[in-house]
């Protein structure tokens, strides 16, 4: 029992030491589609339980994860207002085609919505990040983009810190 006792100090410890800047790292890849390979909403939220924060600094968290994803977001706007759609094939580990029914389907809102569909993609699992390509191909404005992003960004990663937060001040 020691030594699983043990094991368990060390994995907390080292949770403590490098989760936010390994936090920070897989967030920008997400935001970049690039992370998209991880499942970030179960590594966030396994962070918090792991880490019990308080709540002044699981507002620290959420700001941080929302920041590095929209660097991320950011990174693919502009990778696709200078380079096309042909952005995709630049990222490595993005499996996205461009012809396919759920990348015309993301790139139909944009047309039809333009920032709110910018804002809503955002929180909803299967489509966040898309829509960067259609904006930066169209030069939808980089202010509006960003602003739209980070405040989806906010909304869905504080949901993602909220649900173990309360899970664990249910338990206490």
């Amino acid at each position: 029992m020691s030594a699983f006792a043990s094991a368990l100090e060390f994995v907390v410890e080292f949770v403590h030491v490098v989760g936010l800047p390994a936090l920070f790292v897989v967030f920008v890849l997400k935001g970049a589609l690039v992370g998209k390979i991880l499942p970030t909403s179960v590594v966030l939220s396994g962070y918090v339980a792991a880490v019990g924060p308080t709540y002044p600094t699981a507002a620290g968290i959420v700001v941080l994860v929302s920041v590095a994803h929209v660097i991320g977001q950011v990174a693919v706007y502009a990778g696709s207002r200078r380079y096309g759609t042909d952005v995709v094939s630049i990222v490595p580990y993005v499996d996205i085609d461009p012809e396919s029914a759920q990348f015309r389907r993301v790139e139909r809102w944009f047309h039809r919505y333009g920032g709110i569909a910018v804002f809503a993609t955002n929180v909803v699992p299967w489509s966040r990040g898309l829509i960067a390509i259609p904006a930066g191909v169209s030069g939808y404005p980089s202010g509006r983009y960003v602003v739209h992003v980070g405040g989806s960004a906010l909304v869905y990663h504080a949901v993602y810190v909220a649900v173990p937060l309360v899970g664990l001040a249910l338990l206490a």
